[in-house]
């Protein structure tokens, strides 16, 4: 009996070990009035699988000749840059972890069989204008619990 319970304990704690795709600070995100107001930005964020790195072509240069009103805030920036107001299939969550000019979204509840969650770490400068421009960004994953790695990585899942 106390050999069935020592395994117990340990599977309960190995189980315990992978990492919370919601990270430490993070709150849940939803759509604001200030993401939709102005022009959206109808182009597409890249991500080079090989680097994990964002690209957003054209962004820029939206945001430059459109000034839009989401632009002022590096959250709903990266929330337009990600397209976050589009709607999901399913019950998607959305949590935002925002450090001023650097916001980390993580998609949890995608409702892939391979991928757990998903997270974008965006960085912006806010220029004179007080609109944000995109800088630079990094993308991972988690996989499911035996589809790969447990914990934010570039590594693709199984």
């Amino acid at each position: 009996m106390r050999r069935l319970m020592i395994i117990f304990v340990a599977v309960a704690v190995l189980a315990g070990c992978a990492e919370d795709p919601v990270q430490d600070g993070a709150e849940r995100w939803s759509p604001t009035p200030q993401l939709s107001a102005g022009p959206g930005w109808d182009g597409r964020m890249a991500v080079d699988f090989t680097t994990d790195d964002v690209s957003a072509p054209g962004f820029n240069d939206f945001v430059e000749s459109n000034r839009p009103e989401w632009a002022k805030s590096a959250a709903t920036a990266g929330a337009q840059l990600l397209d976050l107001d589009r709607g999901f299939d399913g019950p998607v969550e959305v949590y935002l972890l925002d450090d001023g000019e650097v916001v980390t979204f993580t998609l949890t509840r995608l409702g892939d069989d391979s991928i757990s969650a998903q997270r974008y770490r965006l960085v912006f400068d806010r220029g004179d204008d007080g609109l944000h421009r995109f800088v630079s960004g990094k993308a991972s994953q988690k996989c499911q619990s035996g589809r790969g790695h447990q914990s934010f990585s570039g590594d693709t899942c199984q």
